[in-house]
């Protein structure tokens, strides 16, 4: 099957028919819904005030369940740190850091910005939008939104089998050491996804252990749905920040020539005026969104880069004991959390590429065959465009492939410190 074929194919599977806003689309529907099941989707700044006020409510009681999961987990590491081996003690830390994390995303989706954000990408920033003022725009919002709806299937799936391996996979060890048989070792303790400071009977008995294993199952799948669907949301966001510059830069590379190739008529000067406000306005339009959105997302992506440390760290430390166990309990974990900080970092450098591809195309405009006026705006915005286009951790830090290659460094130094450490003990 060649390209355009598939292209097809692909075109027609993701076609949502007639829509009135990018809110009907299935790939935003299908956001919407798992970004709900964690109370995080701000139906406020659509219009359903009774729907938000509840979920309002469900999101401070799961930062609540949280935050006393988080403690308790703290107390449980304190109590047992004589007795747990080194790596399951990475194991419980390393769910410790991922509930941290999911909470620190729970209370993003709180604030005033974030909500605004998603308002204004979904009923103004949208290419949706913007498909009708040429062929070409039409062009790139089919492509994004193929792409869109083909990732957002990706992180759907790679969701579901995570948390299953997760939960089921200290199940299935339970199973195969004869805990659940008569005959069960003696001594002997039950396996759990996560583990908390709770009376010892939870950890020794049958009932304990299915009452533990049910309870994990939400907490399981509410904190893989906060640690990957605000990652797929913001990736949505850039897909979308990327179309507007592909479509600017073509805007720019296609200023027509004068007719008599030497300088531009009264009347095709003012028609250049026009079409160079318009990119400008686009252009500032990029600008202002893209600032509101590193504004509402800057804590956001400071603790991913500085969470992901510590991730990818104990990660590679539990995976690299190369048993059948934590094979199958780490590795597609390990895969999942490197490729989520190497794809995030990819798609922010390519925000970072666009942008410097604009400085050439404003320099390529034919100016020399311009008015004084029209040069002067070309000037303008010549020195306007010199900013890149990029989000920011912390409002100073862009987000990029630098800043990926530094947390992958950090995160192999540790690595290769505590595997020594882990060595010794």
């Amino acid at each position: 099957m060649d390209i355009k074929r598939l292209y097809e194919v692909l075109k027609k599977r993701f076609d949502d028919g007639y829509v009135n806003s990018p809110l009907d689309f299935k790939y935003v529907a299908q956001l919407r819904f798992v970004m709900t099941t964690i109370g995080s989707w701000p139906y406020k700044q659509f219009g359903r005030n009774q729907l938000a006020a509840i979920l309002s409510i469900y999101n401070a009681f799961l930062i609540l369940v949280g935050t006393t999961l988080s403690v308790l987990g703290l107390i449980y590491m304190r109590v047992n740190r004589v007795k747990l081996s080194f790596f399951d003690l990475g194991h419980t830390i390393l769910c410790w850091t991922f509930d941290t994390l999911y909470l620190q995303r729970l209370l993003t989706a709180r604030t005033s910005k974030y909500q605004e954000i998603i308002k204004d990408y979904l009923l103004d920033f949208h290419l949706f939008y913007f498909k009708g003022r040429s062929p070409y725009a039409e062009k790139v919002h089919v492509q994004i939104h193929i792409i869109s709806g083909m990732f957002t299937i990706y992180v759907m799936w790679q969701m579901f089998i995570g948390v299953s391996l997760f939960i089921f996979m200290p199940w299935f060890n339970n199973y195969n050491r004869g805990m659940f048989s008569e005959n069960r070792p003696q001594n002997s303790t039950f396996e759990h996804s996560v583990y908390y400071y709770l009376p010892e009977a939870v950890y020794t008995t049958e009932k304990g252990h299915w009452m533990l294993f049910i309870f994990n199952i939400p907490i399981s799948y509410v904190t893989t749905i906060g640690l990957c669907v605000f990652d797929l949301l913001l990736i949505l966001i850039v897909f979308q920040i990327w179309g507007h510059l592909r479509i600017l830069k073509h805007n720019l590379q296609n200023i027509p020539l004068p007719e008599n190739s030497i300088m531009y008529s009264v009347e095709e000067n003012n028609n250049i005026r026009m079409l160079l406000k318009e990119n400008i306005s686009h252009h500032n339009f990029i600008i202002k969104f893209v600032d509101r959105c590193s504004d509402a997302f800057s804590e956001y992506l400071f603790g991913f880069y500085l969470f992901m440390q510590f991730i990818t760290c104990i990660l590679l430390l539990e995976v690299t004991s190369f048993t059948a166990d934590s094979l199958a309990k780490y590795g597609p974990l390990t895969i999942g959390m490197h490729q989520q900080l190497i794809q995030v970092s990819i798609l922010f450098e390519m925000l970072n590429t666009k942008s410097e591809q604009l400085v050439d195309a404003v320099y390529a405009i034919p100016w020399e065959h311009m008015d004084t006026k029209n040069r002067r705006t070309v000037l303008f915005f010549l020195h306007r465009i010199q900013s890149p286009v990029s989000l920011k951790a912390a409002k100073v830090v862009p987000v990029g492939v630098n800043t990926m290659s530094a947390v992958l460094k950090t995160t192999f130094s540790y690595y290769m410190m505590l595997k020594a450490l882990a060595g010794e003990r």
